[in-house]
């Protein structure tokens, strides 16, 4: 009984001493576990850490076994999808963006407004000395009355000599830069007048005079038309200012001829009120060059009542003219 008191007295110590070595040996293991982990880890570890952790009881599979077991699914199946890294684009691949379209005025000489109806206006007058004579026709209401005056132009000046019927012969009209004036025998003076005013029907005193719509107006190209089978550009003419004979014109210029074939006349308040065709049957060379000139205007009333103004346009002819014809102080002589 004695040896075995003593043998289990032994084997008592000798447990103890096991249990006590385990635990001294137990904090210096986990702390090289912890500072293997690192100091972030350590930082942002959760609690959670501290508590133990059930592991599967199979146990841990040999390196070897590790490896042949990786190599078939390598094999079989590609490897989960890492997280997309983000490329930023090279400098030339960047797309391009393109700029909004901006409608822009037509630039070549041959479609510009300004080119287009300065040539227009030299087949209506706009030339550096012509004469011509103008028959003016009213039909209104049944009744037919006729003027017939001796025009001369240079440039934008006109001097204008009535010469029927015998009533009004003698009469006189003179335009300088777009100012007019009135004269007959018997006056001591002339009369300032307006080219918006009444001549003789349907025409006013402007309409016998030279155009000049591509300085006194701006243009605003509009879609093209076709007047009678010709094709025409469109443009809508507004007055720059009040000393003009219309303060807006709708005008159609043949693309081929380059001369106005039809206008439509509007007030300030954008009413119609009347309307024109032109006709050129007339030829004149300028700078070598056949060029068509003003032989009709046909004038008509907005309400279509059948009044028709007619302006003819003879005998145009290219000569120098003197000074002393566009003088308003030898104007009365």
């Amino acid at each position: 009984m004695k040896g075995l008191s003593r043998i289990s007295a032994f084997g008592l110590a000798l447990l103890v001493s096991t249990l006590a070595v385990a635990e001294n040996t137990e904090p210096p293991a986990r702390a090289a576990q912890e500072s293997s982990r690192g100091f972030f880890s350590r930082l942002f570890s959760s609690d959670d850490d501290d508590k133990p952790v059930e592991r599967a009881a199979a146990p841990r599979p040999a390196p070897a076994q590790v490896k042949a077991e990786a190599a078939p699914r390598a094999a079989s199946e590609p490897p989960a999808a890492s997280a997309p890294v983000r490329k930023e684009p090279e400098p030339e691949a960047m797309p391009q963006v393109a700029k909004a379209s901006v409608p822009t005025p037509v630039a070549s000489s041959g479609e510009d407004p300004y080119q287009i109806l300065k040539r227009a206006d030299e087949s209506r007058g706009n030339l550096q000395g012509i004469a011509w004579n103008v028959a003016i026709e009213a039909n209104e209401k049944g009744r037919t009355d006729t003027m017939l005056y001796d025009i001369k132009a240079r440039g934008f000046n006109i001097s204008g000599l009535n010469i029927a019927p015998p009533k009004s012969k003698g009469q006189k009209l003179l335009m300088l830069d777009n100012n007019m004036w009135f004269h007959k025998p018997g006056l001591s003076k002339p009369i300032p007048i307006s080219l918006r005013q009444k001549l003789m029907g349907q025409a006013s005193y402007g309409d016998v005079a030279s155009t000049n719509y591509a300085e006194d107006y701006d243009a605003t190209r509009l879609p093209d038309e076709t007047v009678e089978g010709v094709d025409c550009y469109v443009f809508d003419l507004k007055a720059r200012n009040s000393k003009t004979t219309y303060d807006r014109i709708i005008y159609w210029v043949d693309k081929e001829r380059l001369v106005g074939v039809k206008a439509d006349y509007y007030t300030l308040s954008g009413k119609r009120f009347k309307s024109a065709n032109m006709q050129y049957g007339s030829t004149v060379t300028i700078n070598g060059e056949a060029r068509p000139f003003i032989s009709e205007i046909a004038i008509y009333e907005e309400l279509m009542s059948g009044d028709v103004t007619t302006l003819s346009m003879s005998k145009p002819k290219l000569a120098p003219l003197p000074d002393f014809i566009f003088n308003i102080n030898l104007f009365m002589k």
